[in-house]
């Protein structure tokens, strides 16, 4: 395959389409990502999971700090296409005006519901049993250009966003190959969005990171799960943050909301509306994450009784 193409992405899910890209034997010619980032408690600098990969298949990288300024080596790769999963910045016309078959975009729903920041997230949040993810045409609105496929997945009951992000990710992988023909030729057709249907999935903010209790059983544990394990949804206990990294919820009996118990000597728990959250995994304020066993035979044992928030 000698048509030259652009990839562009920085996390995990990306480069999981850039895999399927090379396993299908891809000539991929550069790649473009976000700039290194400080990470963990020591603020070593961390290369994202695009650019790792590329430099294990030898591609060269290009790490923009505003793309909007920065991108004459795009434009001298000369490529036939680019295509983009979950890259980070906002695409100048100049570089989506640059590939002779144009730009795509892989983009974790099904358009056009949940154009935008967090689509993942949000389908999450909001109880959705289903998304997908959409091969679309990149134009300088957002997420408005117009869907040349879709693969739909399925989001089930003990799904969190990390275990949807891979799930998206191999079904963007999926349908990049599915298609990559047709784009590289020009005969792929792209089918416009319906306006009146689209709706838009917000970046998650610091606030949304907080529990809200006052929800129903079912709102909590879908705000848990659209928060796990990145960024982490979190109650406050004894005046500092608890993160409730992997929670299950048992109908039935409860010591009331928000109430911190023991249901057993290996498992931590809080009290709902109508029922019980097993918090199975925790992470305490500047502490690791731990499972329910060792944090009720430790600090957790001291919570028991006490209402989160208090």
């Amino acid at each position: 395959m000698n048509s030259k193409i652009i990839f562009m992405g920085t996390p995990q899910i990306a480069a999981d389409v850039l895999q399927a890209l090379l396993d299908h034997e891809a000539n991929v010619v550069l790649v473009v990502c976000q700039p290194d980032r400080k990470a963990g408690r020591k603020g070593q600098l961390h290369e994202c999971e695009v650019k790792q990969l590329a430099k294990k298949y030898a591609i060269p990288v290009f790490q923009p700090e505003k793309i909007r300024n920065d991108y004459q080596p795009i434009l001298d790769a000369d490529a036939d296409l680019i295509i983009t999963c979950a890259y980070g910045q906002i695409v100048p016309k100049a570089v989506l005006d640059a590939p002779k078959q144009g730009c795509v975009n892989l983009h974790g729903s099904i358009l056009p519901e949940y154009r935008g920041a967090a689509p993942i997230q949000r389908a999450i949040f909001d109880g959705k049993t289903r998304s997908g993810m959409s091969l679309m045409r990149m134009e300088e609105g957002m997420d408005t250009g117009g869907v040349a496929a879709v693969e739909e997945v399925e989001i089930l009951e003990e799904d969190n966003t990390t275990s949807l992000f891979a799930k998206m990710g191999q079904a963007a992988g999926k349908l990049v190959v599915e298609n990559l023909e047709a784009l590289l030729a020009g005969s792929a057709i792209f089918e416009e969005q319906n306006e009146a249907m689209a709706t838009y999935a917000k970046k998650i903010t610091k606030e949304e990171e907080q529990i809200d209790l006052s929800q129903t059983d079912r709102q909590i544990l879908n705000q848990i799960r659209a928060l796990s394990r990145t960024p982490g949804g979190y109650v406050m206990a004894g005046r500092k943050k608890l993160k409730l990294l992997d929670v299950r919820y048992q109908p039935g009996s409860t010591p009331g909301i928000g109430i911190f118990t023991a249901p057993s000597k290996k498992q931590f728990a809080m009290g709902g509306h109508e029922g019980l959250f097993l918090l199975d995994e925790v992470q305490p304020e500047g502490k690791a994450a731990m499972k329910s066993a060792d944090f009720v035979n430790g600090k957790g044992r001291s919570l028991i009784g006490k209402k989160a928030g208090e």
